[in-house]
């Protein structure tokens, strides 16, 4: 429930502070202070409060965009064990973190002279390519320090809606992320990730996962080593096309789940082609993967075909109420969903 109680503490705080003569205290301070019983009724009516409102407007916008149904059985999916989150960069803007095309250009303030080639390569979806670029013009050691200070384990910050999903996943997270953000959620909730099992090391997670699968799952490494980093197009080719396809990594470790993707764009990307391989394969439909997504001002009919191509199924929340919406849907998943009127 730190989830909850942190929102709470902040949401009371915004109300401003009360001074006694100059002295400034808190609102959560007094009210808990003065009259824990009467906070603890507070807070527990605010929780109720906060749930039926994220409900209600699950409910609202799942409906008019035609997501409904989609949903139910996503979270019925979610209830059998058959889900698995992917959690992406957008996931982590709260806590103040760039999305991850955003960072490649942050990076290259000195190198003006390859910032519209990395953009081409961001926008066709192509990252370990535009990474290639930016590392092959700053040299390795620049790129690998540049990711430690931004990303590394000393920026203890984790704001948000992802921190609904130790409330919600108990089992494998997977997640392309540099960041710290995922082990700082569920460490706040007492339920620490038992391993963290990074870049190449996934092929091996199938079986280390055997006796506890509550595990982090990290495609592509971590901020603080480059030890088995997965960032750059020769590091992509060396440990997925040359030590382990991706495909198969990822059949390997969701076995018949599908996943749920959280915080990701899904364009033409190195997972989103991995996953049209494994649907191409497929002697029997493979499980359904789902993803919450904005809904698109146009094309909507071009984006399902594209995301039916790797067994992806949107389920759309309204375009720039990104963390509502994804606060609404992960709430709405912790209370079991939406059942029949």
């Amino acid at each position: 429930m730190e989830y909850f109680r942190q929102r709470f503490i902040d949401e009371l705080n915004e109300e401003g502070d009360i001074e006694i003569r100059g002295v400034v205290f808190k609102r959560h301070d007094v009210l808990k202070n003065m009259d824990d019983a009467a906070h603890r009724v507070v807070f527990d009516d605010w929780v109720d409060q906060t749930i039926t409102s994220s409900k209600d407007r699950a409910r609202e916008f799942l409906t008019e965009n035609g997501c409904l149904d989609r949903f139910r059985q996503m979270c019925h999916r979610h209830e059998q064990g058959n889900i698995l989150p992917f959690v992406g960069a957008g996931m982590s803007v709260s806590s103040g973190f760039l999305l991850w095309g955003e960072f490649l250009k942050s990076l290259i303030p000195d190198a003006p002279e390859i910032q519209g080639d990395v953009e081409r390569h961001i926008q066709a979806g192509e990252y370990e390519e535009a990474a290639q670029l930016v590392r092959d013009t700053l040299g390795d050691g620049v790129i690998t320090e540049e990711i430690h200070n931004r990303l590394g384990s000393h920026q203890q910050r984790a704001n948000g809606p992802v921190g609904l999903l130790p409330l919600i996943f108990n089992a494998e997270v997977m997640t392309t992320n540099f960041d710290y953000v995922l082990t700082k959620v569920y460490e706040d909730e007492k339920t620490p990730f038992r391993d963290e099992l990074c870049g190449v090391q996934l092929r091996d997670a199938p079986r280390r996962m055997t006796n506890d699968p509550h595990c982090l799952l990290r495609l592509h490494g971590v901020a603080e080593t480059a030890d088995g980093r997965v960032l750059t197009l020769d590091e992509y080719r060396a440990h997925y096309e040359q030590e382990g396809a991706l495909p198969d990594v990822l059949s390997a470790i969701i076995g018949v789940r599908g996943f749920l993707f959280l915080g990701c764009s899904l364009q033409s990307d190195r997972t989103y082609q991995a996953l049209r391989e494994l649907k191409r394969r497929a002697q029997v439909d493979p499980s359904p993967h789902y993803a919450f997504l904005p809904l698109p001002d146009e094309g909507r009919l071009e984006r399902r075909r594209f995301l039916d191509g790797a067994g992806i199924h949107p389920i759309y929340y309204p375009a720039g109420e990104h963390e509502q919406s994804i606060e609404d849907l992960l709430i709405t998943m912790q209370q079991g969903g939406l059942p029949d009127d």
